[in-house]
């Protein structure tokens, strides 16, 4: 038998700071159904749309409402999800790395360097249409979501099933408002639905991952079937932030760095440039004997090919630039043509240190969806994310 793909069920979250860590599953713990514990209308259904199925097997999203048939064929591999009325929720289809969109590799690239790529799936029925990347990074899988455009939208980590289980576990899955349990939705009055996951933990519990817009605000809810909320936070909307910090205390490998290149040294200044709450830059002043020497490095205390060692001492100043549509990089707008006709710009800005660019952050709309892209100081394509 084929390896099943695990749970292809997309999930429009909002990305560039929403990750969420969950749960693992153990595909031995799953809801797995005998035949005749699925409801007929289920059945018919998974027949209509693979009818020259090899093997299908079936397990429990939601009970007695939500159904995953996990098929095999001739020619493909693939999952339907359906409601306990014979509705068909959505059907995801394996597919090649290389049938993957360019912005969904260039995000995986940037933030998952050196993962073991495990498999994709492409989401070909339902309300949002999207990919579905599986990977290990760091010793943990992750389940990582973008939408059709390629857009990140969410991450999960924990198992999502072991291949060759039969009903592998559906660790997580979207699910639609009108498909939320009575609780859940009634906890959400007031607020403007956006998106959700669903998880289970090894003890098939559920909790609802919910992105919402509560007066403008953006809120990432985690509830229980019940609808408690077990946790709420703010999402950012805004992009990266680039902060400079003053260091009283030098990192192991700055001093290493120092005692090869400025034997000696006496420590004028030392500052890292944070974007978000990640060091991607160091940049420090000494005094050897009479001498005084500025160095920038990048994380990992490697001199900076634009910044050479130099003389003098200029602290980092950290910039961000508004900008409009016509100020954009040429370079940009073109990438923005080409993936996004008919985009109209929101807001954008560089972030400069000492003069240099290091990002530019374009917020988007097309119709009626919102896109936040990332590019690199040249105007490269670096990630994008659905707001």
């Amino acid at each position: 038998m084929k390896t099943k793909i695990s749970l292809i069920a997309f999930v429009s979250v909002l990305a560039l700071n929403a990750c969420t860590k969950d749960q693992n599953v153990d595909p031995q713990n799953a809801s797995t159904l005998a035949p005749q514990e699925v409801p007929v209308l289920v059945t018919q259904a998974v027949t209509t749309v693979y009818p020259k199925a090899a093997t299908v097997d079936y397990s429990t999203l939601q009970t007695n409402a939500l159904y995953v048939a996990n098929v095999t064929t001739p020619t493909t591999e693939a999952q339907v999800v359906v409601s306990n009325k014979g509705i068909v929720k959505e059907v995801a289809v394996k597919i090649a790395k290389t049938d993957l969109p360019a912005a969904v590799i260039s995000y995986i690239d940037t933030n998952f360097p050196g993962a073991v790529f495990e498999h994709a799936s492409k989401k070909t029925t339902g309300t949002k249409l999207g990919f579905r990347v599986e990977l290990i990074f760091n010793n943990e899988h992750y389940s990582v979501f973008f939408d059709e455009t390629g857009a990140f939208l969410n991450q999960v980590t924990g198992l999502q099933g072991k291949p060759g289980k039969k009903g592998p576990a559906p660790a997580a899955t979207e699910i639609a408002l009108a498909d939320l349990p009575a609780p859940v939705q009634a906890a959400l009055n007031g607020m403007t639905f956006k998106r959700a996951i669903l998880t289970k933990d090894q003890n098939g519990v559920a909790v609802y991952h919910i992105h919402v817009d509560k007066a403008g605000v953006l809120l990432s809810l985690d509830l229980d079937a019940n609808g408690t909320v077990l946790k709420s936070k703010e999402v950012s909307q805004k992009g990266a932030n680039f902060t400079k910090i003053e260091l009283t205390t030098l990192p192991a490998g700055l001093t290493a760095f120092l005692n090869t290149n400025a034997a000696g040294f006496t420590v004028d200044y030392a500052v890292a440039i944070k974007k978000d709450s990640v060091i991607v830059e160091y940049h420090i002043g000494v005094t050897v004997g009479t001498t005084k020497k500025e160095f920038h490095l990048d994380a990992n205390f490697q001199l900076l090919a634009n910044h050479p060692a130099k003389g003098g001492h200029t602290p980092p100043n950290v910039t961000i630039t508004n900008l409009t549509a016509s100020t954009l990089p040429t370079a940009i707008k073109t990438y923005l043509d080409t993936n996004y006709a008919g985009w109209a710009l929101v807001k954008a800005a560089s972030a400069a240190v000492d003069s240099v660019v290091k990002d530019y952050h374009v917020v988007i709309e097309v119709a009626t969806k919102k896109y936040l892209l990332e590019f690199d100081g040249t105007g490269k394509f670096e990630k994008a994310v659905a707001l």
